[in-house]
């Protein structure tokens, strides 16, 4: 049986990981869906242009940005995601028209077993 203070000291569960590489014209997941808390979502441009990257859940007013990036360069963003469906894009003039956009879904957690 874990006592109280034992529980408390259980750390948090690292933060889910997705990495979106930017091609021209297009983004690849390393996942489709993660689960809801803690996201670190990486942006890697794998193409031959600059890219950026916008998020925004379906919905939602607010829209974060990951910076412009040169060939080779990647920017990591950690942020907390609600449940729901994500559109992913790229924002420089014609990228986005070109095929550059993807959804993540981001899923309810799990819930805690209860003791």
């Amino acid at each position: 049986m874990i006592g109280a203070a034992q529980a408390a000291q259980t750390p948090p569960p690292p933060p889910a990981r997705v990495q979106v590489v930017a091609q021209e014209f297009r983004f690849s997941l390393s996942r489709l869906r993660v689960r809801a808390g803690l996201v670190v979502v990486e942006l890697v441009n794998a193409g031959e242009d600059a890219h950026d990257l916008r998020l925004r859940r379906a919905g939602g007013g607010r829209v974060v940005s990951w910076p412009t990036l040169q060939p080779g360069a990647h920017f990591d963003r950690e942020l907390k995601l609600r449940p729901g469906r994500y559109s992913l894009w790229c924002s420089l003039p014609g990228h986005r028209a070109l095929g550059m956009e993807a959804v993540l879904v981001v899923t309810r957690p799990k819930p805690s077993p209860r003791r």
